[in-house]
């Protein structure tokens, strides 16, 4: 005959401890921006607000990441590119290193849609291996030589268009 045990509530021995089970949250870290950031480069520079910490519990844990990005185009046939990071290595791209190598790849080529803003997603499951602070963060670039990307807004920027947020939150999974 089994036993059965049921509780309420499963606390950490210390106020330090964080309960650890298999297939569960550990813990959340979220982090969400509404900054407008304009930004002309060609090469991958951090999206401001869009950079996240956290201390994993175990490093058997893995690391559930999510990131909503919300961008605008100024010109007609702009090309953009986005990366997610952990420290500095890419960890949501293809394997064809002959691409660009990035979770968003958009191009602006109809008249009119440099006044929208897209939104873009990202998820993956990471296994950092540590219980050292690891930071996750977005970057983006311009692929073409010419013209502005914006985060949460849109190139026209009129008082009358809804601006927006972006985020990134961490999960981590108990294993």
């Amino acid at each position: 005959m089994g036993s059965t045990l049921t509780v309420d509530n499963i606390v950490g021995a210390t106020a330090s401890s964080k309960v650890d089970i298999a297939g569960h949250v550990v813990q959340v870290i979220y982090a969400e921006t509404d900054t407008r950031q304009s930004l002309t480069t060609t090469s991958y520079a951090d999206l401001t607000g869009m950079t996240a910490t956290i201390t994993p519990f175990s490093s058997s844990n893995k690391v559930l990441v999510q990131v909503c990005l919300n961008l605008g185009h100024q010109n007609v046939g702009m090309n953009i590119s986005c990366q997610l990071l952990r420290g500095s290595t890419n960890i949501f791209a293809g394997t064809d290193t002959s691409m660009k190598q990035g979770f968003v790849q958009t191009e602006c080529n109809i008249s009119g849609y440099q006044y929208e803003i897209k939104n873009f997603t990202a998820t993956t499951l990471d296994a950092p291996a540590t219980t050292s602070a690891v930071t996750y963060k977005v970057q983006s670039k311009v692929n073409t030589a010419a013209g502005t990307f914006y985060m949460n807004r849109n190139h026209h920027n009129a008082a009358d268009q809804g601006t927006t947020k972006s985020s990134i939150t961490l999960l981590e999974i108990g294993q």
